[in-house]
């Protein structure tokens, strides 16, 4: 039973499921990378957008100072259009860290001066300028961003209600570069991602260490399980751990104690078992080996009564066929009638005593065969002779049906001749007006002799009694065929005897059909 229990199959599908699966800690850190690295890569892209962010407001914060500047100093050289006099102004604006052009534009959009990064002046008009302040325009491209600055001459004139009218000769432009703000940018990714890499390893190495540690119990208590399945044993579990893993390994310890308690008591069981078994068995061995000798015994007086039997009763005979001579010669042939009778019954007593004789020596291993050389048709020639007297008594009619060469057989011709008769006698005892056929045929090196008749037939509850000993189809004190009911009993044993086979058709109320397949 317990190797029935842990027997297991496993197929290609649930080595898969298995390795899917996984443990728990490799789930738990797969799990805990993915939300660390999401949560890493969430907030390095809030801390990038937000230093970007930063970065280029400083950026216009400082563009806007410097350009504000750089128009305050070259107002003078766009009043007297002299290019020489805010030479000094722009040079000083390109020595500013990320400054890489500045020039100067009329009031008509045409660039006056232009000193850093070439062929920007010439497309000022077209620049998509924005309108970052009042006084103050930015455009900025893939690489530079270029701040513009109003040129005004205050109190150029007065309006109407008495204030003073700016006149606006112009811009400062400055061109700044983006490299350093994508330096910046590379820097903060860089040490954003060295850093989030070293913290998911530290946090994969802290949470892992944290994760065996706690589910080293539990591991513990799997591999006892897994070793008790497939070892059948019942150890028990080591209780520790968290409280989920002790209440799990004491109910397993629990499982295990109570598969002990059921184990012994099965073990007890069986062992009970296998002493009642071992008492009946000797029983039954002793009341075998008692039958088998009172079977012995009966047959061994069954043998010795009938033997001794048949000597008075053969006497008898001789007597009354003495008598029969000697009384036919007086002419007193109604006593002779009378002795016939006598010779009859006698006669049939002997054939009783004869059956019971065989029966007993068969059934006490002393029955023998004796093989002698017989042609087929003188065995057929004596089943004829010896069963003609029967035939008329009824009033049925007998057909032998040979479809065999009259071949020479090896056989003991006694017991199958007497096999035949019994057979023949029975068709004729249970069948009136009627026919009984006797047909012989060769079927795959068997000789096979079927005897029918047409008379009342077996009924199908009775066809697997009809070989046992004292058996009668009417059986009853009224019934109305007689017999002993030992010649199919004796027919069978001496087909097997003969390494023969014997069987039975019927159908209740048309006849019956026995069959005797003899290996040539």
């Amino acid at each position: 039973m317990m190797n029935s229990l842990n027997s297991r199959t496993i197929t290609k599908s649930s080595i898969k499921s298995k390795l899917l699966r996984g443990s728990i800690r490799r789930q738990l850190l797969s799990y805990i990378i993915a939300g660390v690295i999401a949560l890493l890569l969430a907030f390095s892209a809030v801390i990038i957008s937000l230093t970007t962010k930063q970065t280029e407001a400083r950026l216009e914060h400082n563009a806007k100072q410097v350009t504000i500047a750089l128009a305050q100093n070259t107002i003078l050289a766009l009043l007297t259009a002299s290019i020489d006099n805010a030479k000094t102004a722009m040079e000083q604006v390109l020595s500013f860290p990320d400054v890489d052009g500045a020039g100067l534009v009329s009031s008509d959009g045409t660039f006056r001066v232009w000193r850093g990064n070439a062929n920007t002046g010439s497309y000022f008009e077209n620049m998509p300028w924005k309108q970052i302040h009042e006084d103050t325009i930015l455009f900025e491209d893939r690489n530079h961003v270029y701040v513009g600055s109003v040129i005004l001459l205050e109190d150029a004139d007065i309006n109407e209600v008495g204030e003073p009218i700016d006149e606006r000769l112009g811009y400062a432009v400055v061109s700044f570069s983006k490299r350093s703000l994508d330096e910046i940018n590379q820097n903060i990714i860089v040490s954003i991602s060295f850093t989030g890499i070293i913290a998911v390893i530290s946090l994969i190495l802290i949470i892992g260490s944290a994760i065996k540690k706690q589910l080293a119990p539990l591991k513990e208590l799997t591999q006892i399980m897994v070793y008790n399945h497939e070892t059948g044993e019942h150890n028990l579990a080591h209780v520790s751990g968290s409280i989920e893993v002790e209440k799990m390994a004491a109910s397993f310890n629990a499982m295990m104690r109570t598969l002990d308690d059921q184990d012994e008591k099965l073990r007890n069981h069986r062992d009970q078992l296998e002493a009642e078994v071992k008492i009946r068995t000797r029983e039954l061995v002793e009341a075998r080996d008692a039958a088998m000798s009172s079977s012995r015994q009966k047959s061994e007086f069954l043998a010795n009564m009938t033997h001794e039997l048949r000597t008075p009763i053969q006497s008898i005979v001789g007597y009354v066929d003495l008598a029969k001579e000697e009384v036919e010669n007086e002419g007193a042939f109604h006593i002779a009638e009378d002795l016939d009778k006598v010779t009859r019954n006698a006669e049939r007593l002997l054939g009783m005593i004869n059956s019971v004789l065989d029966l007993s020596k068969v059934e006490a291993g002393k029955m023998e065969l004796n093989i002698n050389s017989t042609y087929l048709g003188d065995l057929l020639r004596d089943v004829e002779e010896a069963t003609a007297p029967l035939v008329p008594t009824n009033r049925n009619h007998f057909y032998l049906v040979n479809h065999c060469e009259n071949m020479l057989l090896q056989i003991d011709n006694e017991k199958l001749l007497q096999v035949l008769i019994n057979l023949i006698s029975n068709a004729c005892k249970f069948t009136e007006d009627g026919t009984i056929t006797l047909e012989i045929s060769l079927q795959d090196r068997q000789l096979q002799f079927a005897v029918s008749d047409t008379g009342i037939g077996i009924e199908e509850t009775q066809l697997g009694k009809i070989f046992n000993e004292f058996i009668q189809v009417d059986s009853g004190e009224n019934r109305k065929f007689g017999g002993t009911g030992l010649g199919l009993a004796i027919s069978k044993q001496f087909c097997e005897l003969m390494q023969a086979d014997m069987r039975v058709t019927s159908r209740h109320g048309e006849g019956t059909t026995f069959t005797v397949s003899l290996p040539i």
